[in-house]
């Protein structure tokens, strides 16, 4: 379990950078997406809060809850998920099996072949040892 989290004091760019999975739950939120519903990389996690009505307990739930994703770590095995695969034509011809290569800030880098991948533990499926072609 990893003793980071956001805070109220933190703000959105600190969030950022903390674990790169904080865009999509602002996303989730309708927040960051359009000129509208824009926020400052400058504000706080708090004034976001207290700005657009989204009570802090949840936006913090929600953020705090991206440290309790699965983890994959350098040298896993990983192939990309059924649905993502589908909706993106490009994937087609990448190798079903690849590696993870990298990870930072809650973000992975993932090899099929001469393809590199890059996003969360969510976008990737773990294959197990078992799964191997013998």
């Amino acid at each position: 379990m990893s003793d980071q989290h956001f805070t109220p004091e933190m703000t959105v760019d600190q969030a950022f950078r903390l674990h790169a999975g904080a865009r999509r739950v602002f996303a989730r939120f309708h927040l960051g997406g359009c000129s509208n519903c824009a926020i400052s990389e400058t504000h706080t996690i708090g004034a976001v809060s207290e700005d657009y009505g989204i009570p802090l307990p949840m936006l913090l739930e929600s953020l705090n809850a991206l440290f309790d994703q699965g983890t994959l770590t350098v040298g896993d095995r990983v192939r990309i998920p059924d649905e993502i695969r589908a909706k993106i034509p490009q994937l087609a011809d990448v190798p079903e099996i690849g590696q993870i290569t990298g990870v930072e800030s809650g973000a992975y880098t993932a090899e099929f072949g001469e393809v590199r991948l890059q996003g969360l533990a969510e976008d990737f499926v773990p294959v197990e040892a078992s799964a191997s072609v013998g």
